[in-house]
């Protein structure tokens, strides 16, 4: 994704846009009330693709990509290594984006009764290092591409279906 500054001098980073996490009650407002920029990826490792299944909304219990919110301040690429390592503890090597798009869930994590409204930017990239999942996730699931069936794919989310459609092409 191209990233342009506005009104900054040659010498000023981005940096000077991170901010602490909202307080928890403010948070909640706002996801009330936006659309959420997240990202989004589905990791090449041991071979095949990573998806992971969630404990907590949104999505909970069905198969889906490692990912969340873009961090304020930073670059989208380093936000997705921090929330990569954050979440299973791998580094990404080869990042490439493979599209956009508006994800809508009637679930939502904080019971204000209004759904979840992403924007998501998918990215493809290997992994590196040793999984091991956060406490908000569990079952790593490998997908090698001699699995990707035609009754695999089917029981997929259409927005990781599509998205696998094009990245067990990849996986090599």
């Amino acid at each position: 994704m191209k990233e342009y500054k506005v009104d900054f001098k040659k010498t000023d980073g981005i940096s000077l846009l991170q901010a602490p996490l909202m307080p928890l009650q403010e948070y909640i407002t706002a996801h009330k009330g936006l659309v959420i920029p997240c990202h989004d990826i589905i990791i090449q490792y041991n071979g095949g693709a990573l998806l992971i299944r969630r404990n907590v909304y949104t999505p909970k219990d069905i198969l889906w990509p490692i990912g969340g919110r873009i961090k304020r301040g930073m670059r989208i690429e380093d936000s997705l290594r921090e929330k990569v390592n954050e979440e299973c503890n791998l580094e990404l090597e080869d990042i490439r984006e493979l599209g956009h798009v508006r994800v809508f869930f009637k679930t939502e994590p904080f019971n204000h009764g209004k759904g979840t409204d992403n924007i998501i930017f998918m990215f493809f990239g290997r992994g590196k290092g040793k999984l091991k999942l956060d406490k908000y996730h569990r079952n790593p699931t490998i997908i090698l591409p001699k699995n990707y069936t035609h009754e695999f794919r089917k029981s997929l989310h259409p927005y990781v279906r599509d998205f696998m459609d094009l990245v067990i092409k990849l996986v090599k």
